[in-house]
């Protein structure tokens, strides 16, 4: 009986060490993806290219699975981050200074349990930010200079949620 206990024991664990690794893997796929992403969107804005909005848009999705494996990797994230998705299409559509108390201060947001989560909030939160500034036009040159800083911060924290999802 021991012997058979122990056997579903072990069991159990590489059943959980496989859901870890492939929840590993796909994050580092996401990884790699919205970095990549990321890079083209701030090439796109220096170069005040067409195309600001879609490419944004495309980022903020391309946040979701990364969102997903982050809060597994960190439970305590599970309700702040949680939030922010479900706001994830309304974000780009708020005011700029509703989306800067909103998610950028946490205002619209549960209590930061973890300041990982925080990392991690920001790979959608910038994007959909830019999103919502080609919305309303991207016009003068501290517009574009605003929505490139928007991208180069996302850049840096996303580094942050690089090293925390090792």
């Amino acid at each position: 009986m021991k012997a058979l206990s122990d056997t579903l024991i072990t069991a159990a664990a590489l059943s959980s060490a496989l859901a870890l690794s492939t929840t590993a893997y796909a994050a580092n796929n996401s990884l790699t993806t919205y970095q990549q992403q990321a890079k083209t969107l701030l090439e796109m804005l220096e170069n005040q290219s067409q195309g600001i909005e879609a490419a944004s848009e495309k980022l903020v999705s391309d946040s979701l699975p990364i969102v997903d494996a982050f809060i597994v990797k960190y439970p305590e994230c599970t309700e702040y981050l949680t939030a922010l998705k479900q706001a994830a299409e309304k974000i780009p559509t708020l005011p700029l200074a509703e989306i800067e108390s909103g998610y950028h201060a946490d205002g619209q947001l549960p209590e930061l349990k973890n300041a990982q989560c925080y990392h991690a909030k920001d790979l959608l939160v910038h994007p959909a930010t830019v999103q919502a500034m080609a919305k309303i036009g991207i016009n003068t040159e501290q517009d574009w200079e605003s929505a490139e800083h928007e991208i180069e911060e996302v850049i840096e924290h996303f580094s942050q949620v690089q090293a925390a999802m090792k």
